[in-house]
């Protein structure tokens, strides 16, 4: 299901007819100047108020805070687009922003940090990577770059892994391995001074790829290293977003979301939608940069479900359901409805 189309209204008459027009609504709306360019865009909890604001029509400012600035002196149109819920308007807003302003001058955006892990090297180690080289060996997303070497850290220190970048070929009486810090303390497996063979080694690397790939066996994880993080190579998910009465179900492949692929439906129809679900593979940059920030936001606006086996569609719709806000489980508050898990 694609997403809406924004509706144009010219401002050369009377605006506040116009305004009576736009909906008390969520959604994304936009205002442009007389050679057609935009003058603001933004996603807005109420458009109509949104819009009167910018036009001059809102209510006064409360004491001492700046008011809205007035654009009716300049905007000649007025357009907006409604939204069934809090993802959607996200979505909607990122595309539209992308035509408009390049990624590199998003001031509200930081690019997000992944963790990169190739366990067939020799002596394999924890890096922070972007997804520049690909999704081969990557596991993420992290909200930030620091937010990404934070959790490398935690994993090299769980699992022994070596943080430095040199090459070695190991002896006890290495004088690399002698006077290095994490060999001294043994937050290092150390196999520069072969306390470890080479094997038992990329053993540990496989663990670390493993524990990183699949959030169900981090149940004791620390809180740097989100339930979310794992394997993107090949990597498919469901953002569930929840609206008053339906449910949005956005389909998520290696980090793009897959806007025509994605339905509304009711809730008792989530098994349905569940079983019909696709992820196609498509063209164009991947949506990290802000989904993984609303991965992260604490708003709770909806849920991220990885899909562990794509095959098990009675196993997606159960882990649809329990993202679900609490209001969906009906008046007995029974079945499978959970409360939502925010953007866990």
């Amino acid at each position: 299901m694609p997403l809406p189309d924004l509706t144009v209204a010219r401002l050369e008459a009377d605006p506040a007819e116009v305004l009576a027009r736009v909906p008390a609504a969520p959604g994304v709306g936009q205002l442009l100047g007389p050679d057609g360019g935009t003058l603001l865009l933004a996603p807005a909890a109420n458009l109509r108020r949104w819009a009167g604001a910018h036009l001059g029509r809102g209510k006064p400012p409360a004491p001492g805070r700046r008011p809205k600035t007035d654009l009716s002196g300049i905007a000649t149109s007025l357009a907006w687009a409604r939204t069934a819920n809090p993802f959607a308007q996200r979505l909607l807003y990122e595309r539209l922003a992308a035509r408009l302003i390049p990624l590199a001058e998003r001031r509200d955006l930081k690019p997000p940090g992944f963790v990169h892990l190739d366990p067939d090297q020799r002596f394999p180690r924890l890096t922070v990577s972007g997804t520049d080289r690909g999704t081969a060996g990557l596991f993420g997303p992290f909200r930030n770059r620091r937010a990404a070497e934070k959790a490398r850290d935690v994993v090299n220190r769980l699992l022994g892994l070596r943080p430095c970048d040199y090459t070695f070929e190991p002896d006890p009486s290495l004088p690399l391995g002698l006077g290095c810090l994490y060999a001294q303390v043994r937050s290092c497996a150390a196999p520069c001074l072969s306390r470890v063979s080479e094997e038992d080694y990329r053993a540990l690397a496989a663990r670390a790829a493993a524990w990183l790939g699949d959030p169900a066996h981090r149940d004791d994880a620390p809180s740097a290293v989100p339930t979310t993080v794992r394997r993107m190579q090949g990597a498919l998910a469901v953002v569930v977003g929840a609206g008053r009465k339906e449910v949005g179900l956005y389909p998520v492949r290696e980090g793009r979301v897959l806007d025509d692929a994605s339905v509304t439906v009711a809730p008792d129809e989530i098994a349905a939608a569940a079983a019909g679900l696709e992820w196609p593979t498509v063209g164009g940059a991947d949506d990290w940069p802000w989904l993984a920030a609303w991965i992260a936001s604490s708003r709770g606006r909806g849920t991220y479900v990885p899909v562990q086996d794509r095959d098990d569609r009675e196993g997606l719709a159960a882990a649809i359901r329990s993202a679900l806000p609490a209001r969906f489980a009906g008046p007995s508050g029974g079945g499978n409805v959970g409360h939502s898990r925010g953007g866990a």
